[in-house]
């Protein structure tokens, strides 16, 4: 069809047959090359359709594969199947290693706990249900320290913070064990842990604690600050409002603004996602309460209001 379509080509626009595979973007080569097949009658592709045959796995291979999914049972196929070869227990490419393991229905399945920490956490409806964690560097004279909030999701009160010299995994895990302290009850799996993927909560000091500390661990999506976003917003409220690192001129005496600036944020300062309550009032109070509670004034000041303006 394409050497038909050429020659048509050139008898209708007289152009030369360079010009016409140009236009076509067809090598020279290739077209000359199928010429020489169309006159010796090969122009016909022949197409080879590949047939791989491998032998299957012996049963000492497919045993090997079984053995090793049953101790490494959260490890995918891939990974597991390279770790063999490196172990020298079983020679398999990742596919048939995946084979295996769908016939003796051993393929490990995504866990809740990693789908949920794939989505957006679900919005808290009580205090200490959702905590976030972040990490804040704040330049204090002559050095950067590192400071650790810990926020409540519901309420957006300040549980906990820290103000450290280190980043380490083990202030993290510290910290948050001082805010799990305070708590007079709680329920295993409670709170939930939001929190970014530093490398904190990638160590192992960090899986240990939550194993032993029974709560359960959320890292948000990779690239979404907004599963964060709570904390995030936090920390801009201490650079704007709270910490003027040009007027931290050292350690002791940030611990003091911070001190005094966390108690301000908790329990005197209106949050426009509280309806303009302070955290306290939805961390450990009655936010109906203390609407009903401004309802009530301004009724008051109004009828206060008219009375004024009918006494002139």
């Amino acid at each position: 069809m394409i050497l038909e379509t050429i020659r048509q080509a050139q008898a209708r626009t007289g152009q030369s047959i360079e010009q016409v595979l140009a236009q076509l973007e067809l090598p020279p080569a290739t077209y000359y090359r199928w010429q020489v097949r169309e006159r010796d009658d090969r122009l016909t592709d022949n197409v080879v359709v590949p047939c791989r045959r491998v032998p299957s796995p012996t049963p000492e291979e497919i045993a090997a594969v079984r053995s090793c999914a049953s101790v490494h049972s959260a490890m995918g196929y891939k990974r597991l199947a390279w770790l063999m070869v490196d172990e020298d227990r079983a020679y398999l490419r990742p596919w048939q290693v995946y084979r295996i393991l769908s016939e003796y229905d051993l393929l490990r399945r995504a866990s809740p706990v990693l789908q949920e920490a794939l989505r957006r956490p679900p919005e808290p409806d009580r205090p200490d249900q959702v905590w976030h964690v972040d990490l804040m560097y704040l330049y204090i004279e002559p050095r950067w320290y590192y400071l650790v909030d810990i926020l409540d999701g519901y309420s957006r009160f300040l549980v906990h913070w820290s103000l450290n010299l280190t980043m380490l995994a083990e202030t993290v895990t510290l910290t948050v064990q001082e805010a799990l302290e305070k708590l007079s009850e709680r329920r295993p799996g409670r709170p939930k842990i939001v929190h970014d993927r530093g490398s904190q909560f990638l160590s192992a000091e960090w899986r240990k604690f939550v194993e032993g500390a029974e709560v359960t661990d959320i890292r948000t999506r990779v690239a979404h600050p907004q599963s964060n976003g709570r904390v995030e917003r936090l920390h801009r409220t201490h650079r704007e409002e709270g910490l003027l690192e040009e007027e931290l001129t050292d350690y002791h005496q940030a611990l003091e603004v911070m001190e005094r600036w966390s108690h301000y944020y908790n329990h005197k300062r209106p949050h426009s996602a509280l309806k303009y309550l302070r955290p306290v009032d939805y961390y450990r109070g009655d936010p109906e309460a203390r609407l009903a509670e401004r309802e009530q004034k301004l009724s008051q000041a109004l009828e206060t209001r008219k009375q004024y303006w009918q006494g002139i």
